[in-house]
């Protein structure tokens, strides 16, 4: 069975649709990887895409699988008590007081932020607050992780070039020495003879 990484790469091939469905796909899981580290690895598998774009689709899917845990853990309240939804319901001006800033800080920390999103779905955070809150902490480190990749795939490249270059610089100053010292043997052996 291949392992999480191994679909993860597979399914970025196919550009910035496969980035989204990945993304998306592991987002849907609890506490699930980076999503910093996953634009990272999509910018640096897929040079040739736009690393802007792969930090902005990477957090648009972290928001869109973090939108439906938010709807299953609010319509989870209708399994709840009265005294715990009257609990809730008293934490509800906290939240809007709070809510915003404590999203952004989630999506925007490499701590998993699915506390944060059970906390105001169960409070009924205004969804609107919850998207541009999220959206705008997660693209941040979607954005620095993507940037990132793309840094990395670019020094892998030049670093190629630099080590392909001392090595041809080696090899060509090797063949004028070897060549130099035999011409000056030549030379000495014809003067002796």
């Amino acid at each position: 069975m291949q392992g999480l990484e191994q679909i993860f790469t597979d399914i970025v091939t196919w550009g910035y649709l496969g980035v989204f469905v990945a993304c998306f796909l592991i987002n849907m899981l609890p506490f699930g990887p980076s999503n910093m580290v996953m634009a990272g690895i999509a910018a640096l598998a897929l040079p040739a895409l736009s690393w802007v774009i792969i930090g902005i689709i990477v957090a648009l899917s972290a928001v869109l699988a973090k939108l439906i845990h938010y709807w299953i853990v609010r319509s989870s309240r209708l399994v709840l008590s009265e005294e715990s939804i009257s609990k809730l319901d008293r934490e509800k001006e906290r939240v809007e007081k709070w809510g915003a800033l404590a999203l952004f800080f989630a999506a925007a920390s490499p701590f998993p932020d699915d506390p944060i999103i059970v906390y105001v779905a169960l409070t009924k955070y205004n969804i609107i607050k919850l998207c541009l809150s999220y959206f705008t902490g997660k693209v941040v480190v979607t954005l620095a992780g993507a940037f990132l990749g793309y840094i990395v795939g670019g020094l892998f490249d030049s670093l190629f070039m630099v080590i392909g270059s001392i090595i041809l610089t080696l090899v060509i100053t090797a063949y004028l020495f070897t060549r130099e010292t035999s011409a000056e043997k030549n030379q000495t052996s014809s003067v002796i003879s």
